[in-house]
C-alpha cells in the first residue's frame, strides 16, 4: 500500500512539473529553433540490470568450428514515467584490461547486437549498425531508436563482442589478467531536452554493474 501512494504521489508530481513547465518550456525552444521537434521526458522510477558471459578466447591452436574469445552481454531496463520522442544510448564501461584491445581498427567492426526499445511504437527489435556505436577508450555507447511511451517502456539489448577475432591478428596477448575477475559497468542514458524539468529518474537507476569470476581472457587451463 505504502509503495502505491509513493508511486501515485510520483507520479502525480511528474504531471504537475510537465504542466507547471510546458508554457515556458515551450516558449524557450521556440525562441531558439521554430522546426525543432517537441520532445519531453520525464523517468519516475527506473532499474536497469547486466548480465552476460565470457569464453576465453584459446590461442594454442586453431580448432575449426571451435569458436572462443567472445562477450555476450544482455542489458534490460524498466522505467515508469513518460518519453516522448528522445534517443536513449546504452553504455557499456570494459574492464580497463581490454584498453589495448578496444584500440585496434578492428575492435568496431567485431561488436554485433540488436536492441528493443518497448512503447506506443510496438516492441520491434533493431539490429545495431556501426554508425550506431561508439568507441572511446574501453567505453562504447550504443544508440538506441528514437523512443515513445507513457506510464511504463523497456529497452532490451543482446551485445556480442568478438575479441578473439581481433586477438588472432596479433603475436602477443592483449589483454591484461586481473586476480580479482573483470567487472563491466552499464549505463542507460537519454537525450534529454534541456527544458525537461528533471533530467535523472527521481528513483532508481538505468546503470548495473557485472562481475565475472575469470581472472584471464585467454584459455589458460
Amino acid at each position: 500500500m505504502l509503495k502505491k501512494k509513493i508511486f501515485i504521489g510520483a507520479m502525480g508530481l511528474m504531471i504537475g512539473c510537465s504542466l507547471i513547465f510546458a508554457p515556458a518550456s515551450v516558449s524557450a525552444k521556440k525562441a531558439v529553433n521554430k522546426e525543432e521537434p517537441e520532445s519531453r521526458t520525464l523517468v519516475v522510477t527506473a532499474n536497469g540490470n547486466l548480465t552476460g558471459s565470457i569464453v576465453p578466447y584459446y590461442d594454442k591452436e586453431e580448432i575449426p568450428g571451435f569458436e572462443t574469445g567472445y562477450i555476450d552481454l544482455h542489458y534490460r531496463s524498466f522505467d515508469t514515467g513518460f518519453v516522448d520522442g528522445d534517443n536513449s544510448y546504452l553504455t557499456i564501461e570494459l574492464p580497463q584490461e581490454f584498453a589495448t584491445i578496444a584500440k585496434q581498427p578492428s575492435f568496431k567492426e567485431n561488436i554485433s547486437g540488436r536492441v528493443q526499445r518497448k512503447g506506443l511504437l510496438g516492441d520491434r527489435w533493431f539490429t545495431y549498425s556501426e554508425k550506431d556505436i561508439t568507441i572511446n577508450g574501453t567505453r562504447i555507447a550504443f544508440k538506441t531508436p528514437k523512443e515513445f511511451w507513457l506510464v511504463h517502456g523497456e529497452v532490451n539489448a543482446d551485445i556480442s563482442i568478438n575479441y578473439g577475432n581481433v586477438q588472432k591478428l596479433y603475436p602477443m596477448r592483449l589483454i591484461q589478467g586481473n586476480s580479482q575477475g573483470y567487472v563491466f559497468h552499464s549505463a542507460l542514458r537519454r537525450s534529454m531536452a534541456p527544458w525537461d524539468p528533471i533530467q535523472e529518474p527521481l528513483l532508481g537507476s538505468n546503470s548495473d554493474t557485472m562481475a565475472t569470476n575469470y581472472t584471464s581472457a585467454y584459455w589458460d587451463f
